[in-house]
């Protein structure tokens, strides 16, 4: 019981209402703590498309909104959990505990470890809330207890991504706990692996170079907008980690994986024509830089060595990414495109590897934005500017 029974119904009158109209009007009630009311419609709200499992939970305690915007999607933490499972985990970061308590269904003891006392109040009323009764709860630092827990078959860390002046930071070494510096004890206190969730703007191949025990990469997206970036280490260099290109959505996942040898020494062939059909990848594989190893296991041709879009003659269902028919494909000239395009009046517009933004190619040809025609601006093998013409198609 985190408040009281006037908190809780101010809550449930006000929770669908816009909080900032909710703050302005105040309360009258002295019973009613006003900033946690606000906090928890907040909480509520965000967590209405994000953690749909606590949603679904009007029990659920919601902590600030950092906490709520740093926190785990419920279904990458599921993703998360579906990697491993053992008798115990530790995770060393604690946070609003939605990765943790998806562990706590694959692991037999899970210690959590989080230094800010109100939020290791919350995760503590929402664990017996939910039911989950094998947490060991530790309000300290992961620097000041970590020589005092047990070894653990896996380790979790979610390092903070913000500097000590609230700044957002993306490189491993700025991030807190600095893992780069903890990664020997680290090591000596998993049995068998650790997972590191790192920022979606990490760049992949440097963390590689400075953690050569990586024995895979899981690039997660959720609906096509990539979310976080995992990092699984063990006691063994592994000298070609699988990476692994992973878009969670609504009617499955799509997966793809490859290996940084294999991308390396993918050798692209230049394509003759145009195909009939247009492939765009989805953000996890354009992330994790699958951009030629993708053309051999999916029988694809690349419009050009740095344009990242794809073409063939026939329909391939399993492609992680986006599929289109190619309606006309019209030279960047000035005559020719204006004449070629002056039927569309709307469209959706996308650039790879062009001169031009596409709001600059929007404007330049005057076209107002959505429908269901979509123009890339793009080059070619040849090094022409073109623009594409297509419809998107459902697989």
């Amino acid at each position: 019981m985190l408040t009281n029974a006037a908190t809780r119904r101010f809550i449930t009158e006000h929770q669908e209402e816009d909080v900032r109209r909710v703050a302005l009007r105040g309360c009258a009630d002295p019973e009613v703590d006003l900033h946690w009311a606000l906090q928890q419609i907040e909480g509520r709200q965000k967590a209405r498309e994000k953690l749909p499992d606590f949603y679904a939970n009007d029990d659920i305690a919601y902590p600030s909104a950092v906490s709520m915007e740093q926190c785990s999607s419920s279904v990458t933490a599921i993703y998360k959990a579906s990697l491993w499972k053992g008798e115990s985990l530790a995770d060393l970061t604690g946070g609003f505990g939605v990765d943790t308590f998806a562990f706590a269904a694959k692991f037999q003891e899970i210690d959590w470890v989080e230094p800010q006392e109100i939020l290791a109040e919350i995760v503590r009323h929402n664990a017996q809330t939910l039911g989950i009764s094998n947490i060991r709860f530790h309000t300290e630092t992961m620097e000041t207890v970590l020589s005092r827990l047990p070894i653990h078959d896996c380790l979790y860390l979610d390092p903070s991504r913000r500097n000590t002046h609230g700044q957002r930071v993306v490189a491993l070494e700025d991030c807190q706990p600095n893992i780069l510096q903890w990664k020997p004890q680290l090591l000596d206190y998993a049995r068998h692996h650790i997972m590191l969730k790192l920022s979606p703007m990490i760049d992949i191949r440097q963390v590689l170079r400075q953690l050569p025990e990586t024995e895979s990469v899981h690039v997660v997206a959720v609906k096509g907008e990539c979310k976080e970036v995992l990092f699984l280490l063990s006691h063994t260099r592994t000298p070609n980690p699988v990476i692994h290109a992973v878009d969670l959505l609504s009617d499955g996942t799509r997966h793809y994986q490859f290996t940084i040898d294999e991308e390396s020494n993918t050798a692209l062939t230049p394509i003759e024509k145009i195909g009939t059909y247009l492939f765009e990848p989805n953000a996890a594989v354009l992330k994790a830089g699958a951009f030629k190893s993708i053309t051999h296991h999916y029988s694809v041709g690349k419009l050009h060595p740095h344009s990242h879009l794809y073409t063939g003659e026939e329909i391939v269902d399993d492609f992680p990414g986006k599929i289109y028919r190619i309606i006309k494909t019209v030279p960047f000239h000035k005559k020719e495109i204006r004449q070629q395009l002056s039927s569309v009046t709307k469209a959706n517009i996308a650039v790879r590897n062009f001169p031009l933004s596409s709001e600059e190619l929007r404007k330049k040809l005057n076209i107002k934005d959505g429908g269901d025609v979509f123009l890339f601006g793009t080059t070619l093998w040849d090094s022409t500017h073109v623009t594409i013409v297509a419809e998107r198609i459902s697989c």
